[in-house]
Parts: structure tokens; sequence; C-alpha cells
């Protein structure tokens, strides 16, 4: 409330108003970098798409990206007018390779990449930065949840641009919203020229732009939550520690990589080693009153809207789609939640008929 009245004392509303300024400082001060290092949004499917058309890539080209990602992904190379093209992704660490785009490119016309950050999991970003000084191919993370796991972005001392969401549903979320680190400032300004009809200081449009800027309301849910993160984290730590040692007790039940290792987001993934898919296992915990999530709708090549785009084999993408559930996961839940809830899971788990006995599931559910 004391940022929302700070507002109309201020009498400005929007346009890049004193509440907008002070919560991107706050936030180049949480992940070390310039002000002019980082660059506000309405929402992170803009962000990436205005980023995309900052880097000058071709249009028409294609943009690589997992399948194993968010519409929102697709949806902003269609924006920045680029054709998505779904890759395959690494069964151990839920990522797309470096080694297979470059091969790729070498056939087709690649314009662009965009690594997602599986459900917020950091990503070693000196791979991709080889990649574009080899090929000249530009790279973008879709690092959606990853408010944490790139903190302080300064660590990784790349000029690939990171896109944050500020989304409800993240850790960081503020409503909508989302922030572009990029240590290069002249792209950044780019970005941000994007965003703000093609104006860069002037009244001149400079570029095509469009407007994505972020309104002080939102600005000041960003400074409350600027405030209240301390406490936040720690809430999310315990959960996810919690979270943890129940998957830790729980047969034929893992967990999403890198969960549990020192950073945090907003997602309790399961992933069901093949004695059980994920339908089946979501239908039996609705009949015990619990909700669950497939949180990628199964990967976005199964979606009307990109069924068309062109794609690689796709077959750790599609046992995937058949293994990995999201399980009631939110700030506010107790320590008992999580252990009722995994008793369930155990339950559903311990009724299965052995994998020796039956076979695996996936063998019988998936294509050859």
């Amino acid at each position: 409330m004391p940022y929302l009245q700070r507002i109309d004392q201020n009498g400005w509303y929007t346009n890049h108003g004193p509440m907008l300024q002070e919560f991107e400082a706050r936030l180049a001060d949480h992940f070390q970098l310039e002000v002019d290092q980082l660059t506000t949004c309405a929402n992170a499917t803009l962000a990436i798409a205005q980023t995309l058309k900052a880097l000058g890539v071709e249009e028409g080209s294609l943009c690589v990206m997992p399948s194993w990602t968010f519409v929102a992904t697709p949806a902003a190379a269609k924006w920045a007018s680029l054709e998505p093209y779904f890759m395959d992704v690494d069964p151990e660490t839920w990522l797309i390779s470096p080694q297979a785009v470059k091969e790729l490119s070498r056939t087709k016309n690649v314009g662009a990449i965009v690594v997602v950050s599986a459900f917020g999991a950091p990503v070693d970003l000196s791979p991709w930065e080889e990649l574009t000084r080899e090929t000249g191919i530009p790279v973008v993370v879709d690092a959606a949840a990853g408010f944490d796991s790139f903190t302080p972005y300064a660590q990784w001392s790349s000029t690939i641009p990171v896109i944050i969401s500020m989304h409800a549903t993240k850790v960081s979320g503020i409503g909508e919203g989302a922030l572009v680190l990029c240590s290069d400032a002249v792209l950044a300004k780019r970005v941000a020229a994007y965003g703000n009809f093609g104006f860069a200081g002037g009244r001149q449009a400079i570029v095509e732009g469009a407007n994505t800027k972020m309104s002080e309301y939102v600005a000041a849910s960003g400074l409350a939550f600027m405030t209240e993160w301390p406490v936040r984290r720690e809430e999310w730590a315990e959960l996810t520690g919690w979270f943890a040692t129940e998957l830790a007790a729980t047969p034929n039940v893992s967990a999403a990589p890198g969960f549990g290792s020192g950073w945090i987001s907003s997602y309790g993934l399961v992933v069901l080693q093949g004695i059980i898919t994920s339908d089946e296992m979501q239908l039996r915990l609705s009949n015990e009153g619990i909700e669950s999530r497939h949180w990628w709708a199964k990967g976005c090549h199964r979606q009307p809207a990109y069924k068309g785009c062109q794609t690689g084999p796709l077959g750790q993408t599609e046992r995937l789609a058949e293994t990995v559930l999201g399980l009631p996961f939110w700030r506010g839940m107790t320590q008992s939640d999580v252990a009722d809830i995994f008793q369930t899971v155990r339950k559903i788990v311990e009724t299965k008929t052995p994998v020796s006995e039956e076979g695996n599931i996936l063998e019988r559910v998936l294509p050859t």
C-alpha cells in the first residue's frame, strides 16, 4: 500500500516513472548488474520476442528451441517473425544440446536459438557462447522461472540475454512482468527500444517498436516483492527441503534435474520411473482429492497452433511427457501437507505390479 500511495503522490503512472526506476535499480543491485544492463517488460513472452528482434535475426529463419517448454516460447518466436524448430532434450538435463544445434545449422537456415531453463534450473552458458562465436547464431535464454538460479547474473560473465518472468506462477511473481538481463549495454538499449515504440532516448523511432513497458502499478508490486524476497525465499527453500526429503523416501519416483541443489523455483515436479504413466498417476491422485498438472502439456509440438512446425526426433520429449507430473507446491503448505501427498503417491506406486512382472509401461505406450 505505501508504494501504491506514492504513485498518486508522484502523479506519474507509466512511461518510466520513479517507481519503475527504483524497481529497476533494486533489480540491478540484486543481479549485480548496471541499470543499463537490465530491461523490464510487460511479460516474458513479449520480452523474448523483442530480444530476438533486437538481435536482428533474419525474418522467416528457424528459431531452434525445445518442444519441452511452455507455449510462450514458440509464441515469442512467431511474434518475432521466426519459425519455431523443435529439438529434443537431453534426458539428464532437460536441455537442448549445443552440438545437436550446430549439426542442424549445417543443413538448415537457423537464425536464432532459445535455450530454455527447465523449470528454473541453472544453465551453463559457456558452451552456448562458444557456439555463437563459431557459427554467429545468437542465443537467448528463456529462464522464465530462473529468478533464483540466475542470481547474481554477473557470475556468468556472459553477453547472452536472459529473460526472467515475474508472472504470478513464479517465485518472483508480481502478477505480470519480466526482465531481460544483458551485460551488453548496447544490445540492452536496443531491447528497450523495441519495447518503447522504437524510441531510444528521444522522440525518433529508430526501430519498429511496440509498447511493452511496465507501469508504475506493476513496479509498486515489484518493490513490495523485493522487500519481501528474503522471507519468501526462506519459505520456498523450506518447502523444497520437505519435498526433497519425501521424494528420497518414495520408490520409483525421482526429482527434476537439479531440484534441491541450492536454487529454488515454484515447481514440485516428480519423474515416474516407468511403472506408471503421468496420466494414470494424475487420475489416481484426483480420485484421492489431490490436484496435479502436466505443466507443459506434454510438449509444444502437440499443441494445435504448432503442429505444422518443423521438428527433429523427439523421443526423450515424448518420454518426459509420459513420466513428469507437477504436484501441489506453494508457499503456505505445511510439512504435514507434503507428507500426506507423498504418502498417497507411495500408496499408488506400491499398488502397481513390479516392472519385472509387468514390463516397463513406457515400452507399451510410446512408439518404438
